[in-house]
Formats: C-alpha cells, sequence, structure tokens
C-alpha cells in the first residue's frame, strides 16, 4: 500500500502526502490503483465483529442524491465524492449513522434502508414482510418487531406483509396506513401528490385531519397534503406497482407526471419550457430502455424536441410543430 495513503488513513499526513491522495481518488485512470490498495489496506485490517454496513451504505447513497437534487452541484465533483464516501469514509460515517439511529434503551435501535436516484432494492423486515423501495426512497423501523410493526416512509415503497398478530403500520408525510396482511404500493414524495394503491387485502388508511378510509383490492387513495383529505378510486392496480418488475406503465398519463418519475429513474434533471406541454397524455411501457431511447420515443410521439447538457445532466424539453 502506498506510504502516502497509509499515513493519510493514520491521519498523519503532510500537505503534499494530501495532495497525492487527492490525486489517487480523483484521477479515472487511477482507479485500479486506488482499488487495489484498498483491498489491501481492508485485508490486513481484522475481520472479526465486522457490523453489516449496508444500510449504512444506502444511507450514505440517498442522503448523496438527495443533496445533489436540491443544490445541482457539479457532478464531477459528485462523483468524486461519490468514490470516496464509498472506499475511505464508509467506517466514520456508519459509526456516525449508528448513532444517529439510536433511540433510549425502552424502544431499541432503529435502522434505515435507502435507496440513491437511479436505483431500487428489495429487503425484508425483521417480521418476514418483503419491501420494494423505489429510487430517491427511504424506509426506517426497529431492528426487533416485538413490540410494534412500524415503519416510516419516504419516497415510494411496495409492501407485501406477512399477517401477524399485531397492525403493521407505514407512517408518511400527512397519513398512515393500518393492515394485518396484505399488499400495496404507498407513493410519498415531497413534490407529488401521495397516493396508496391496494393489489391484495384491505387496508386503512388516515389522514392526519382524522379523515379514515378502507380499500379493497384494485382502488387507491390519493391524499391532498393542503387539505388533509381523501378520496378514493377505481384503478388497475399493476400499474402502480409495475416499477417493481423493472417497467414503468403510462396509461393516458399527463406529460408532467412522467417526467418526474422519468428523473427519478434515470437520476437527471428534466426542464420543460413550455408549461403547456405538461398536461400532455402520454401512453407508453418502458422497462430496459435508456432516457435517449425514452426520449426518441417521444419525440416521434409527441409534439416535443429536447437539448441535453451532459456537464449538468439536464434535459430541457421544448414544443415542436409536427
Amino acid at each position: 500500500m502506498k506510504d502516502f495513503l497509509k499515513k493519510y488513513l493514520a491521519d498523519n499526513c503532510t500537505e503534499s502526502e494530501f495532495n497525492s491522495v487527492l490525486n489517487l481518488f480523483t484521477s479515472p485512470e487511477k482507479q485500479r490503483e486506488l482499488e487495489e490498495n484498498m483491498q489491501e489496506d481492508w485485508e490486513r485490517r481484522p475481520q472479526s465483529d465486522v457490523p453489516d454496513l449496508t444500510p449504512g451504505l444506502h444511507k450514505i447513497h440517498f442522503e448523496i442524491s438527495r443533496h445533489e437534487r436540491v443544490r445541482h452541484e457539479p457532478k464531477r465533483l459528485l462523483f468524486y465524492m461519490t468514490r470516496i464516501a464509498a472506499v475511505l469514509f464508509i467506517p466514520l460515517a456508519i459509526a456516525f449513522f449508528f448513532q444517529l439511529q439510536k433511540n433510549d434503551p425502552a424502544s431499541g435501535i432503529m435502522q434505515t434502508i435507502a435507496t440513491p436516484l437511479a436505483s431500487r432494492t428489495t429487503f425484508d423486515l425483521p417480521d418476514g414482510s418483503k419491501v420494494w423501495l423505489n429510487s430517491g426512497s427511504s424506509v426506517s423501523f426497529p431492528a426487533d418487531f416485538s413490540r410494534e410493526r412500524k415503519v416510516t416512509l419516504e419516497g415510494e415503497a411496495f409492501f407485501d406483509v406477512k399477517k401477524g398478530d399485531s397492525p403493521f403500520i407505514v407512517e408518511a408525510s400527512g397519513f398512515t396506513v393500518n393492515v394485518l396482511g396484505t399488499a400495496f404500493n404507498v407513493m410519498a414524495y415531497d413534490n407529488e401528490q401521495p397516493a396508496v394503491t391496494l393489489e391484495r387485502g384491505k387496508i386503512s388508511l388516515q389522514s392526519v385531519s382524522g379523515q379514515q378510509m378502507d380499500l379493497q383490492p384494485g382502488q387507491q387513495a390519493i391524499i391532498d397534503t393542503l387539505n388533509h383529505s381523501v378520496t378514493k378510486r377505481n384503478v388497475e392496480a399493476r400499474l402502480y406497482s409495475s416499477w417493481t418488475q423493472n417497467q414503468m406503465i403510462f396509461q393516458n398519463e399527463a406529460l408532467g407526471e412522467v417526467l418526474n418519475r422519468l428523473e427519478r429513474w434515470y437520476n437527471v434533471d428534466i426542464l420543460v419550457k413550455d408549461p403547456g406541454l405538461l398536461k400532455t397524455p402520454l401512453t407508453a411501457t418502458i422497462e430496459y430502455e435508456s432516457i435517449w431511447e425514452v426520449m426518441d420515443l417521444m419525440d416521434l410521439t409527441l409534439p416535443i424536441g429536447y437539448t441535453y447538457d451532459k456537464d449538468k445532466r439536464e434535459l430541457k424539453i421544448y414544443r415542436t410543430k409536427k
């Protein structure tokens, strides 16, 4: 292992040695050398009592993606920081997140699973219930479900809940969902109208204002976060959980809503110059297509064109005459 990297990891390097470390992390042509050095460092460390770092790594990626969306910083810097966080700072970051996730002794330890943009994951909860987590989302839950089965959601998730003696509760911004055993999709992103779609079983939903509503399979509850009211409609439930199969299915859906989902799916910023385009209906099924194939399809079927700024990862859509 490089001496300057050893000294850096021991927090005992000079300015010139620090510059050497920085160059190693920020030079794409040195990626193999970096990986070999970090692998050597990892192998020489004691391997006993190694914690499961996956939840913390998910959380790091989620926070990086979230700040990227808010601040629109240069993506080159983000790429470098992602590499550094993933390889070098994980031990410190994991310790920090474990400290954050500790509650008082009576309530136990909380765990958080989070996904960055353009990524999805699936995992099992302590009671055996299965969760599919969509891009740019996070789920927090107690490590032990012996007291209660309760999770907190930011973003979108599909839950296949294992039947149990105690209710399974999903808390999101502005509402809660109570079930015993069922399968349903919850969409609760900050910038979109929340919705809960039931695939099978039965659920009870309650808004913060106290309004309660029961759902049957094939029904969807839409939550008005301003008035704290809930409305219900019949839908084709599979359309709202198709993302768990790596698909996005749109049926006569407004272009504005489609673009919101494409931004998260591909981790790009999409700007629309003509607001009148946002209500344009679109019907399509997207599975393994790249963002360019999707945009070319839209270019053929809708009165739009687009440009792309690769440095900002920014798509600009404009109206065309066709």
